[in-house]
């Protein structure tokens, strides 16, 4: 029999799949199907000293479902057979729960970034935003981008929403039990006896005297009749 524990998910593996989600979506299924990237996609940009790097876009239902097919068709041949679709099927709910979890942490934090912006002198504005991550969100029911800023605050939120993402991708480690063949061992004897078991002799000391020998009793042997010579 086997049991599972926990093994952790590689996170270069977890990149390699995602960066190849994404290029199969931009190359490929967004001219097949155009309007998938009309339900939303998300346009991310690294911030260096107020200096926006913008990455790929990203349609986050297409790339969210092909990175989910990725990774169970790469970690499927490492789970246990007896329970692999169930650890399958629930292992793809888990990611696609932590991909939108992902997205989540990133809208909450551009979120309270504008609440708390107008409160914050120019100056810790500016060094908040200056560095850190942005992100421009397009939705279905909105023309114009919803524009994230928050620079360190939206940064720490990627973090968070990555790390809780990549504990999902986690796999079950199989743990090999020696089986039981289901026929009685022989039982073997041992000859070893448990120490203090057999009682060895008192050792006499040197102070201890000899027992002295009782003396022997001399019985008297009494004879009757007469004594004759013995002829030769």
């Amino acid at each position: 029999m086997s049991t599972t524990t926990g093994r952790k998910g590689s996170f270069l593996l977890v990149t390699f799949l995602l960066v190849i989600a994404i290029l199969l979506e931009q190359f490929w299924l967004s001219r097949l199907l155009p309007w998938l990237g009309e339900l939303g996609r998300v346009q991310p940009m690294i911030v260096f000293l107020d200096i926006p790097l913008r990455l790929p876009v990203i349609d986050w239902i297409p790339v969210g479902a092909i990175f989910i097919i990725l990774y169970l068709v790469v970690v499927s041949p490492e789970l246990p057979r007896p329970h692999r679709g169930t650890i399958i099927w629930n292992k793809g709910w888990s990611l696609f729960a932590g991909w939108w979890l992902l997205l989540l942490c990133i809208v909450a934090a551009g979120g309270l970034y504008y609440l708390v912006e107008d409160h914050l002198p120019r100056q810790v504005q500016n060094g908040i935003d200056s560095f850190g991550f942005r992100a421009d969100i397009a939705v279905p029911f909105r023309e114009d981008p919803i524009n994230l800023h928050g620079g360190i605050i939206m940064l720490v939120a990627l973090l968070i929403g990555g790390r809780a993402f990549l504990l999902r991708t986690h796999l079950p480690k199989p743990e090999r039990i020696p089986e039981s063949t289901g026929q009685p061992q022989p039982k073997t004897i041992s000859l070893k006896q448990p120490a203090g078991s057999l009682k060895q002799p008192a050792r006499r000391t040197a102070q201890e005297p000899a027992p002295t020998p009782a003396p022997a009793m001399v019985r008297p042997c009494v004879v009757s009749g007469i004594v004759e010579p013995r002829s030769a």
